[in-house]
């Protein structure tokens, strides 16, 4: 009797495309430290030379496991080509802008201890703050996926034992560390429950890291880290280490909290690649809303441009300076576009801020608004002069710029129909 048989086709999640291709590079942006990372990986034709296969892996060291898995075949003379070669290109340089780090070429080892210390998060009975029926369904087929790449190394002899989880994060993080930020690096793990990130920082033993108090209010993202130098005499330490004393203010899955404690270094503020010695916490406060927005509140530096008549298809702001290349996001009232600065160097500061990776951002409103909003008053400056200055000049008036110490500007983005001049009052500056 006749045996029947499914075969899948190129089109269909099922089909093993890696059997088609043999491993040929590995490119990963050098920000395992912020708990994240993406792999840009090449795959070559085994038949056909000219082949070219690419998978984009977003990767994410808190919650999700995997964030994002795109996979793009190019085969010269096929009508897709040209398509997925730009698509592939534009996905990679949105995580490069996005993530801030420099890009570094790995061995298939590395990248595959990457992938697999993400990967238990990507399980079903992890606890998540935000999940859907849609997000588990791109899991399943991001986790199948991968299986059939990780088969298809293995079987070239690759293997993921041959690398270790601290060497794949060293690879995978900035070459040099100033005092700075060693600490927001450190703290910013720590508070996150991503140990094995914060132990390649830092000379206390990994189990002693999951009791530091800073982490008994679960899972946390870092919204601000203010950090003093201290003297060796106010606080001591046994061994000779530097002393630094912090607040920090950080958002868990329910409410905000406050904590001061010290850290000691085994480097001064000069020094590169210094450890985390010891840290002793002194407080850790929970904080209401009103207290949160007080401690993360920053002035907003606006701008806002009206375009004139029925020209507004005629202004396309990711195609202006610093929102070059930039993808937009769908609000309530437009298209919000947010330009990113080149690389994180805004970790390596006395005062950390979440947001601090942003120069702005810019929001076409249903109004027909242009409204600009930074909280850094040079940066408002340069993405002003940006569009002020650009192709679309002719079609744009400048309605005012303005300093405001309160939020207004999301909340702008959220009524659907609003111009910002409906939110001032005559006269405000």
């Amino acid at each position: 009797m006749a045996e029947l048989r499914i075969i899948h086709g190129r089109k269909s999640i099922k089909y093993d495309h890696f059997g088609d291709y043999e491993f040929k590079s590995c490119r990963v942006i050098a920000s395992r430290l912020m708990g994240v990372t993406a792999l840009k990986v090449k795959w070559r034709g085994k038949n056909n030379k000219n082949a070219v296969f690419y998978q984009i892996i977003h990767l994410d060291y808190s919650e999700y496991g995997v964030d994002e898995y795109r996979e793009f075949e190019c085969i010269p003379g096929e009508p897709d080509n040209a398509d997925n070669r730009r698509e592939m290109s534009a996905l990679w340089n949105h995580f490069i802008s996005v993530m801030g780090g420099e890009v570094t070429e790995v061995d298939a080892h590395v990248m595959m201890r990457l992938i697999v210390d993400a990967l238990p998060l990507a399980g079903e009975d992890i606890s998540r703050e935000y999940d859907s029926d849609e997000n588990r369904e791109f899991r399943n087929y991001a986790l199948l996926r991968i299986r059939y790449m990780m088969d298809a190394l293995h079987a070239a002899g690759f293997s993921e034992s041959d690398c270790s989880s601290d060497y794949a994060i060293r690879a995978a993080m900035p070459a040099r560390l100033g005092a700075y930020e060693t600490i927001n690096y450190f703290i910013m793990r720590l508070v996150d429950h991503d140990f094995p990130a914060a132990s390649v920082l830092t000379t206390i033993d990994m189990e002693k890291l999951k009791d530091i108090e800073l982490t008994e209010p679960g899972i946390q993202t870092l919204m601000k880290c203010n950090i003093e130098r201290s003297s060796r005499k106010g606080d001591p330490s046994a061994d000779g280490s530097h002393p630094f004393r912090c607040r920090i203010t950080t958002l868990g899955r329910n409410r905000y909290y406050h904590s001061t404690f010290v850290i000691w270094l085994s480097g001064s503020l000069l020094s590169k690649d210094p450890l985390v010695t010891d840290i002793k916490v002194g407080s850790t406060l929970k904080l209401s809303e009103y207290e949160a927005a007080m401690q993360l509140t920053r002035p907003e530096y606006i701008t806002v441009f009206g375009i004139r008549g029925s020209d507004s298809d005629k202004v396309d702001v990711s195609a202006v300076g610093p929102f070059r290349g930039a993808e937009s996001e769908i609000t309530p009232n437009g298209l919000l576009f947010t330009a990113y600065k080149p690389d994180n160097s805004h970790v390596d500061k006395a005062e950390y801020r979440l947001e601090g990776d942003v120069t702005g951002y810019a929001l076409m409103s249903l109004s027909g608004e242009i409204v600009l909003m930074s909280h850094e008053l040079r940066d408002i400056t340069s993405i002003d002069d940006a569009l002020a200055y650009s192709f679309y000049a002719p079609y744009l008036e400048l309605r005012g710029r303005y300093r405001i110490d309160t939020s207004v500007f999301q909340t702008l983005c959220m009524m659907p129909g609003a111009a910002f001049s409906d939110m001032v009052e005559p006269g405000d500056e």
